[in-house]
């Protein structure tokens, strides 16, 4: 068959994409509106003749509509699954489309996309994505306000592909100035701006010219009057450090002949719009830092010393790139400041990413449970690593040696698979370049003095003991919609083949050396790096200390994968992509939620080898970083809910989500969040629900005749159209609380109930509904199988009711003789049980057979967008492992034990409606204080 992916048959999927917005079914696209082959051929000709198209014979034509399909339908998922949104304000779309032509800058780019492996769901991903956001822009703002815009991607997922494709469009359309805000160092700018010209400059269209000397002072060849930017075949490409020199230079350089400036369409990507744009200033002064106030004036027209250039680009579209977007949301909100006040862009990420949701998990999320991958550094151990250190000892810890042997094996596994590019292991534990030294020479001297025996029998315990724990049938389940090649992905070799790979691996350690030549000469041992700015040249062996790859060209004459163990601090921190990641020891703290998520650098994509990566932290960090997981989703789900509102950011700023602790976590620093309008705690839109529960049969008793009390009290009872449940309806939060929450006994680690945020909880939920701002609730007594069916687990509550208990197991490796963990309590569809299903569409009530539906736009249908709920289930004390569970919970393997408790369960779930879908207002949490005289200009509120 022909390659049906080149851009020639473009036209075709045009027309279908077209005629699937305009509702045509598949069956009837796949026919061409017709019964018979006959009349597709005859379908497929009048499209060639009347559109020119590449001549396409029938099973082709089949074949197109199937990957489109496919595409659809995968796409719809990671927009689901991803929280994917498209927030904007009241302009609107500027008509520009995908650009066609095989020529065009973005059909070449995608070519090279397709080259470099993207697959093509990936590649429609971007494509889209892109898209969305250049109709967001504006050619001419010579006679409004600058567009300024957000897209938030995801930490390590390779958002550098959607800013070149963005570019790529929007030259395509006619933008002739592409500037990059990019890091603070010179050889990391240099090399983004070669590959990005790499990427972008193809022959075609338009072509890429870079920008060098960008400054007032810049040699003839480089100066504005030189550039033609009346050709729209020409795109200026400049990639500049965040620094105060480079960025003045920049302005006057764009600002010295007022005729070229006057035909600039700039377009500004801010990359890490995080770090170095923000006003860390006194933002209720005119002050401004250095660079927050240079970008300031680069958007705004102005100089470098303030002034109101007389001259005014054509167009000037400034958009930030971030995946911790706390600081852009609540840093400061004024016309000249940088919050994104005409559109906020989420980018989904593929099922092959690895991102918090999937390693750490969504606290009682039915899709995210998170991997077993994290192992736990304890208070002996992290007090060792402290005075090692210090140079104290270099003793190391257990599980620092626990975590250099698996990084030995895995290593030696993957080689063997036939992996032949760099693989890493990360030790973060400090940001202190004396720190690094201590832990780089106590890791060699245990590697150069243990015995070779000790060393192996080592590696064998832990091997033996990680890929028992974690192997490839933990991973479908914890993962089970992953995309990747499972074909292709790596096993675990038998110990006894991998020995003697182990042993050449700790032959030597040594840092990179030299060859003659005085180039990087890579071996078959250990190479140690110690990154940071102390090691930027080399040491007094003449070996390079810090961490350098080898290139693709040298990767390929090496002919075998080389091993990395890496030690450092900031450098490790954000930007810096970890090659082959199998085992990071890290031991870095932060109160700074931003600051925690941009360290983690094993987020990101693990081609052929997604069972070798493990992760050491302290319990403390894990929690931290399981928190971020919620955080981040919870930020999504906002986003998404915003966007189905088509709510404007100029008028109410996205709620980010608070931690619960504020000592112990904050989103980000608190110069980066000076307009933040602070609540402690934030209830809105939130979904807890009980998965932990002590030991103890007396509590579990406790609670449950508790229940049956609180629900014989209740009245007006229905049966759900789901035949399971009793719902109750409009039933007072009062009653909720002093009747049931207040004396219930919950686990200690129960989110939202635990003993610190219950009474707040309690607290804000009367509040704002004293503030008329949440109803009465709906309780729902949530059952297995049909109500009153005299089985004999039944579980009898009031007045003759009774609802099947259900069915829950402990998850094995998370729980101990004190606490059961049952991972999940609530399936997606019991949210949907007080929906009466005749108020939905036809199209609706389909959807509530999906294993996970669209709960809250089904509830808004239902006209429950408002409506809290609550949830009781009555867990079977007996519940086994293999037992017929509820539909979308608890999918039994490996990691799943029999309950075995001593009383039958009573499990709790609330949800709270969240922001208000049609104009966009919060209840709570960290938000943006946008001035009230501004949400008048922008029709958020109405005059009195």
């Amino acid at each position: 068959m022909k390659d049906l992916s080149m851009p020639c048959y473009d036209g075709y999927r045009n027309w279908i994409r077209d005629v699937r917005k305009k509702g045509l079914k598949w069956s009837e696209i796949e026919m061409g509106r017709s019964e018979d082959e006959e009349g597709l051929r005859a379908f497929l000709n009048n499209l060639e003749f009347t559109f020119l198209y590449e001549h396409l014979e029938n099973e082709e034509w089949k074949e197109i509509v199937k990957r489109i399909k496919r595409n659809e339908e995968e796409s719809e998922y990671f927009q689901a699954r991803s929280k994917s949104a498209m927030i904007t304000d009241s302009t609107q779309n500027n008509g520009s489309e995908i650009p066609m032509d095989e020529k065009s800058s973005w059909q070449l780019y995608k070519s090279q996309l397709k080259e470099k492996g993207f697959k093509e769901t990936a590649i429609d991903e971007i494509e889209k994505s892109s898209v969305s956001i250049l109709k967001r822009l504006s050619n001419d703002t010579r006679d409004v306000e600058p567009v300024k815009g957000m897209v938030v991607g995801n930490v390590q997922s390779g958002k550098t592909a959607n800013m070149a494709a963005l570019m790529a469009m929007a030259a395509d359309h006619g933008w002739n100035m592409f500037i990059v805000l990019s890091g603070m160092v010179e050889n990391l700018r240099k090399q983004t701006q070669e590959r990005l010209i790499q990427d972008l400059n193809h022959p075609g269209n338009i072509h890429w010219r870079p920008l060098e000397n960008v400054n007032a002072h810049a040699p003839f060849s480089s100066q504005t009057a030189n550039l033609h930017l009346h050709d729209s075949k020409n795109a200026h490409l400049y990639v500049c450090l965040k620094n105060k020199k480079r960025l003045e230079g920049l302005i006057d350089w764009m600002q010295k002949d007022p005729n070229k400036y006057k035909q600039m369409k700039v377009l500004v990507i801010d990359d890490e719009a995080d770090q170095g744009s923000i006003n860390t200033a006194d933002v209720t002064t005119d002050e401004r830092k250095a660079i927050n106030r240079l970008i300031v004036n680069l958007v705004a027209g102005k100089t470098k010393n303030d002034k109101v250039s007389y001259a005014q680009p054509k167009a000037m579209n400034y958009i930030s790139y971030t995946a911790t977007p706390y600081a852009n949301f609540l840093n400061e909100y004024s016309d000249e400041s940088l919050y994104p006040s005409s559109f906020i862009k989420t980018l989904s990420t593929v099922t092959q990413y690895f991102g918090p949701k999937e390693i750490f998990g969504v606290e009682g999320n039915e899709k995210h449970q998170g991997m077993d991958i994290v192992r736990e550094i304890d208070d002996n151990d992290y007090n060792e690593i402290k005075t090692m250190q210090k140079g104290e000892h270099n003793k190391l810890p257990d599980s620092l040696k626990d975590s250099i042997c698996w990084f030995l094996c895995a290593t030696a596994s993957m080689k063997l698979n036939g992996y032949k590019k760099p693989i890493s292991m990360m030790v973060h534990t400090s940001q202190k370049q004396e720190h690094h030294t201590h832990v780089a020479n106590s890791i060699r001297e245990w590697l150069k003095k243990e015995s070779q025996r000790n060393l192996l029998r080592h590696c064998e315990k832990v091997w033996k003991r990680e890929t028992n724990r974690f192997n490839y049938d933990d991973f479908t389940e914890a993962y089970p919609d992953y995309s990747g090649n499972h074909e292709k992905m790596y096993g675990f070799m038998p110990f006894n083949k991998i020995e003697a790979s182990i042993a050449t691996l700790i032959k030597d350690v040594t840092h990179i050396p030299l060859d003659d030549n005085e180039e990087l000469d890579y071996h078959q041992n250990i190479h140690l790096c110690v990154d940071n700015s102390a090691n930027n040249g080399l040491n007094d062996e003449g070996m390079y200390v810090r961490l350098a790859y080898p290139d693709e060209k040298k990767n390929e004459e090496l002919g075998h994968a080389t091993a990395f163990i890496v030690v450092g601090g900031t450098t490790l921190s954000r930007g810096l992509t970890i090659e082959g990641l199998v085992s990071t020891y890290f031991l870095r703290g932060s109160l700074q939620a931003d600051t925690l998520m941009q360290m983690g650098r094993w987020f990101g994509y693990r081609p052929k080898y997604e069972l070798y990566p493990r992760i050491w932290m302290t319990e403390d960090t894990k929690e931290k970083f399981e928190f971020l997981a919620t955080l981040e989703y919870e930020l999504r789900d906002t986003l998404q809910q915003f966007s189905i509102g088509s709510a404007d950011p100029s008028t109410f700023g996205p709620r980010v989500k608070n931690t619960p602790r504020p000592t112990w976590l904050r989103v980000t620093s608190n110069d980066k969040q000076q307009s933040a309008l602070k609540v402690q705690l934030d209830f809105t839109g939130t979904s807890p629900q009980t998965i932990f529960f002590e030991n103890d049969e007396e509590k579990m008793r406790h609670n449950k005749e508790l229940t049956e009390s609180f629900l014989s009290e209740l009245s007006g009872e229905e049966v759900s159209d789901f035949k399971n449940s009793y719902v109750y309806r409009n039933v007072k939060f009062n009653d909720i609380a002093s009747k049931l929450l207040e004396k219930f006994s919950f686990h200690q680690k129960t989110r939202t109930f635990g003993k610190d945020e219950l009474p707040a909880f309690i607290d804000w939920i009367k509040n704002v509904t004293e503030n008329g701002d949440l109803g009465d609730w709906n309780v729902v007594v949530s059952g297995k199988g049909n109500v009153n069916n005299e089985k004999e687990n039944e579980w009898s509550f009031s007045n003759g009711l009774s609802v099947g208990k259900v069915t829950r197991n402990k998850k094995k490796n998370s729980s101990d003789e004190t606490t059961f963990n049952i991972g999940v309590l609530r399936a997606p569809k019991d949210l949907l049980a007080d929906v009466k299903q005749e108020k939905l569409t036809e199209e609706s009530k389909k959807k509530l057979s999906s294993s996970n539906p669209n709960v809250t736009q089904i509830r808004q249908e239902a006209e429950l967008g408002s409506t809290p709920q609550l949830l009781i289930y009555c867990i079977d004390q007996g519940s086994t492992v293999g037992e017929k569970q509820s539909e979308n919970i608890n999918k039994e393997g490996d990691r799943r034990i029999n309950l075995d408790a001593p009383e039958d369960i009573i499990g709790i779930s609330v949800r709270i409606p969240g922001i208000n879908p049609k104009t966009g207002a919060s209840y709570g949490g960290l938000q943006i204080d946008i001035p009230v005289d501004k949400m008048k200009d922008k029709g958020g509120l109405e005059e009195e």
